[in-house]
């Protein structure tokens, strides 16, 4: 009753338009169909392109030379060597010892292989197992890398307060050398843009070490790192040679500051417990900071600054007697007088 009455030969055109016009319909969806389906395909293609384009050659699948590297840490390595004999006089004084020095440090070919070994046991969880911790260690760390941990073991042997500091001692048992190592891992994963498995890092060795150093900091080698207190490191620290971190030690921002805003500390810089350096200030060259001091100011090099807020107390000396003799003629040579008072001459000359 909605539609008007119609003649025969007026219902038959109504109809025959009525179907052309679902035929078109139906050509017109198909069509839609086909084109969305197209359009897709060409999109996901461009996106797989777009994702082939922006991943980073720094994964060790893209790493050239990647069997060369690895094999490099099977060649000779006078510190491991020292190490492997400690393990042995150990295992004769306490033979209970036996099963720990066997997995962690005999059966092992290198000192890369036996840090990747003890620590991806430390810090394994049920979404990262041992092995897979062990095989990114071993996959991540570069020449560099292992350059910088051999000097991070001697720091640990060295500056240790402990008389009977021994290599095998801070290979199993230093927690600060053992954090270095996870920062390095996650150092080198954050440069390659895998930014989430960093972060788990990070927050992975935080809950182990008490120890919170974010991947995107820079650390040099020789680093001594004690971590009994807490250790907070921030994203724009830079960390130069041969550097004392004892615990409690904090390098952060003022909070008032954004981008570059971590402290700058250069080498042989000694940070004793407790002491806080606040914003994108320079620590120099040598500096001794106090305990429970708080700098928010430029240290100046081979100065001791104590106090909050602190301030310049003295200044360091550095004695040709203080060294032995190879230490002595790497840094005192003619272009490198000490007389002169060359400070980078002389604290390159003692890292070399």
């Amino acid at each position: 009753h909605l539609v008007r009455a119609m003649k025969e030969d007026e219902l038959d055109a109504f109809i025959a338009d009525h179907r052309h016009g679902e035929s078109l319909v139906k050509a017109w969806v198909s069509k839609g169909k086909q084109s969305n389906n197209e359009e897709d395909e060409a999109t996901q293609q461009q996106t797989a392109e777009q994702r082939k384009d922006i991943r980073r050659p720094d994964t060790y699948v893209d790493e050239p030379y990647r069997h060369l590297r690895l094999l490099r840490r099977r060649l000779p390595d006078p510190l491991w060597s020292q190490i492997r004999l400690e393990a042995e006089h150990a295992l004769t004084l306490e033979p209970d010892a036996g099963p720990q020095l066997y997995q962690h440090v005999l059966r092992q070919p290198s000192l890369m292989d036996a840090l990747a070994s003890i620590i991806s046991h430390e810090i394994e969880t049920e979404l990262m197992p041992a092995t897979a911790l062990r095989t990114l260690v071993m996959d991540q760390l570069r020449l560099g890398d292992d350059k910088n941990i051999h000097l991070d073991v001697v720091a640990s042997v060295n500056r240790s307060p402990s008389e009977d500091s021994t290599a095998l001692n801070a290979l199993l048992f230093h927690q600060g050398l053992h954090c270095l190592v996870c920062y390095r891992v996650a150092h080198r994963l954050w440069q390659a843009g895998r930014t989430g498995l960093a972060y788990y890092m990070q927050s992975t060795v935080s809950s182990h070490y008490a120890a919170d150093i974010h991947p995107a900091c820079e650390m040099e080698g020789g680093i001594y790192l004690s971590v009994g207190g807490g250790v907070v490191i921030g994203e724009t620290a830079r960390v130069g040679r041969g550097v004392t971190i004892l615990q409690g030690v904090t390098l952060g921002g003022t909070g008032k500051e954004v981008g570059d805003r971590h402290p700058k500390v250069e080498d042989g810089v000694l940070l004793h417990p407790g002491a806080t350096v606040l914003g994108n200030i320079r620590v120099g060259k040598g500096a001794v900071v106090t305990a429970k001091s708080i700098v928010t100011k430029e240290v100046p090099d081979l100065a001791r600054v104590s106090g909050v807020p602190a301030k310049v107390r003295s200044y360091r000396e550095l004695w040709l007697k203080g060294y032995d003799e190879d230490a002595r003629q790497n840094m005192w040579t003619e272009e490198c007088d000490l007389l002169n008072s060359d400070l980078d001459c002389v604290m390159g000359g003692l890292s070399e």
